[in-house]
């Protein structure tokens, strides 16, 4: 068993990463990603939430009209990070989990965190760190955990 995952991730991309109570270098246990994240908005569907006629009966609009084709994207990813972590939640993968996220997506993540495994969250952190390698990565999480 690992210490902590650390999982790092964007709309489009996450990494899991190990690390040992000694935290060293971090080892890279998956990688998630979601190319329709980065595709372009118009290019994209999600099925949505189907249609709904307007009281006038003028027309069709889709149902959800203030989420968009984007958000429901980067939900879907944040549901699929979510059932990953879980999984090794469920096989004692690791003792403590840390998220690092840009805010907005670390809302979504922070939604679909079932409450056991939320116990196992020792911190979060808002940053967009996706794009860095590990050997950066870990430098911050020693700066930022006080390690």
């Amino acid at each position: 068993m690992a210490e902590q995952w650390i999982l790092v991730a964007d709309a489009s991309r996450a990494r899991i990463f190990s690390r040992g109570g000694d935290h060293g270098a971090l080892k890279t246990v998956d990688t998630l990603e979601h190319p329709q994240s980065r595709a372009h908005e118009g290019d994209l569907r999600t099925g949505g939430k189907g249609t709904s006629h307007d009281q006038a009966g003028e027309g069709e609009r889709q149902s959800d009209p203030q989420t968009t084709t984007m958000e429901k994207h980067a939900d879907i990813f944040a549901r699929q990070i979510a059932e990953r972590l879980k999984s090794g939640f469920n096989d004692t993968a690791f003792r403590h989990l840390v998220l690092v996220a840009e805010p907005a997506f670390l809302g979504r993540l922070r939604e679909q965190i079932d409450a056991p495994m939320n116990r196992s969250v020792a911190h979060t952190i808002d940053r967009n760190w996706a794009q860095h390698d590990s050997t950066w990565i870990a430098k911050q999480l020693d700066k930022q955990l006080g390690n």
